[in-house]
Order: structure tokens, then sequence, then C-alpha cells
């Protein structure tokens, strides 16, 4: 008899294992599908991983960090750090918020991932380098105006061509891209990065380009105007614009694109477009 409940409560335990197998495989089924929110609102906070302090609270540490080391290190390093003359592009993908928010943050990232990669192939195949992903584009630099301008006609005819294929597995890929030139500082560190003002134009120029332009402004123009007819065939600049940028000013910008594309706001892009 003794036995017999001594084995009662082994299947018991056994049930009760598998149970709560069955509920964490759900919960990381949920957390996967990003579905914490729900788990949250029926009130089953319990099955939730637990954040905790990792020391109590009497044990914080409040000793002040030494300022003057860390004042010293960064003024050593911007004093050091000569100017260098470059091209700026930084790319955005329109609309990664509200995909996000749509469909989820898994596949948020993968459409994130992937024009971020497309942007990094098109710089390194035109002599650039990518400083830093920005989470939905990235920041690049190159030695000269027209390698930037390449590298972005690059990009734009890859989201053209394919822009049916991207569409199934991602949903519309569309792009924004700003070019400057000028002297920044660059940064060292394990990470490279730049500072300067034409960092800040460059990002301002991408955030007033319209969806799938690209914008350069006066600077790379007159770098690279001489060498245009050698690609008339493949490019078309639009007519100057002048326009404000926020904490930079006036300047004159003027749209590039593939001269099979079109420029944005003209009739025969708006008719390939209409129903793509």
């Amino acid at each position: 008899m003794a036995r017999r409940k001594e084995k009662s409560a082994e299947q018991e335990n056994l049930l009760i294992a598998v149970e709560d197998k069955k509920e964490l495989t759900g919960i990381e089924k949920a957390l996967e599908n990003d579905s914490t929110i729900e788990l949250i609102v029926s009130g089953d906070t319990s099955v939730l991983p637990q954040l905790a302090a990792a020391r109590p609270a009497n044990q914080l540490d409040t000793t002040p960090l030494d300022l003057d080391a860390i004042i010293e290190d960064v003024a050593r390093v911007i004093a050091t750090t000569p100017d260098h003359y470059k091209c700026i592009m930084f790319t955005d993908l329109v609309g990664s918020t509200q995909y996000k928010r749509e469909m989820g943050h898994t596949k948020g990232f993968m459409r994130n991932r992937m024009f971020c990669d497309i942007c990094e192939q098109a710089v390194i195949k035109n002599n650039g380098v990518v400083v830093k992903r920005l989470g939905d584009g990235v920041m690049a630099v190159f030695e000269t105006a027209m390698d930037s301008v390449l590298a972005a006609m690059l990009m734009v005819s890859s989201l053209e061509v394919d822009r049916k294929k991207l569409k199934k597995i991602v949903g519309t890929m569309d792009c924004r891209i700003g070019i400057t030139c000028g002297y920044v500082k660059e940064i060292p560190g394990a990470t490279k990065d730049y500072i300067g003002h034409a960092m800040d134009k460059g990002a301002r120029i991408e955030g007033i380009a319209k969806t799938n332009q690209v914008l350069i402004d006066e600077i790379v123009y007159g770098l690279i105007h001489t060498k245009i007819r050698d690609y008339s065939d493949d490019m078309v600049i639009g007519p100057p614009r002048n326009l404000t940028l926020k904490g930079v000013g006036v300047s004159t910008l003027y749209e590039v694109s593939p001269k099979t594309r079109g420029l944005v706001g003209s009739l025969g892009y708006k008719l390939r477009h209409l129903f793509s």
C-alpha cells in the first residue's frame, strides 16, 4: 500500500513537471512572438523573468567617478586628432518604426538588417567604409565624392530591381540618402567614429530627403559635376534647390538618380511606383 502511495506521488510529480515544461514552452513561444504584453494583461506575470538588484540597496557604491581623468582623456583625444577631408553618407530605411510596430521586432530586425547589408555592400564595392550601423541605416565615409554618389546609385538601383522580391519577404523597402563633404575628426577607439560639421550636415540632408531620394549638397556637386558627363547615360541630376537644414542653415541641394529610374518627382518615376 505504501509503495502504491509512493508510486502515485511520483506520477503526480512527473505530471506536474510535464505541465511546467509545457507552460515554459508556451512562454518561450509567446516571447518569440512578441506576446509578452498579452501575458502581462492576463495577469500571469509570475512566469516572466524576475529582474532583481545584484546587491542590497544599502551596499550602493557612492564613490564619485574621477571626472578630472575623464575630462583629460577626452581633451587629449580631441587635441591630438587631425582633421580629415571626407565625403559623408547617411542612409535611412523609411517607415522602420511603424513596420516593427505592425509586424513585430523579429521581422523588423530582419528588414533593417537586409537594408544595412545592401548599403554596406554598395559602400565597400565603391571604396567606402561603413563607420557604424544606425539600426535602420548606415553612416559611411569615402575619400572621393564620385565614389559616394556611385555607392548611392547602386543602393537605390538594387532596391528598385529587386523591389517585388523584397516586398514578398519583408515588405516594401524605401530609403533616403544624404551626402556631403567636409573636414571631420576621426575619433580612435575600439570602433572608429567621426565628429564635425559635415557629420551634422549629412544627417540633416538625409532627413530632408523624400522617399527613395538621394540628395547631395553644393560641395559634392562641385566635386563631381565635371565627371558627370562620363556617366550621362546612367545618371541624371535634378535642378538646384535652396533648402533650410535645421541647425545648419540654407544649403543648395541636388537630387541624383539612376537614369533608368528617373528623379523622384518625375512623371515616369511616379507611374512606375503607382502600383508597386
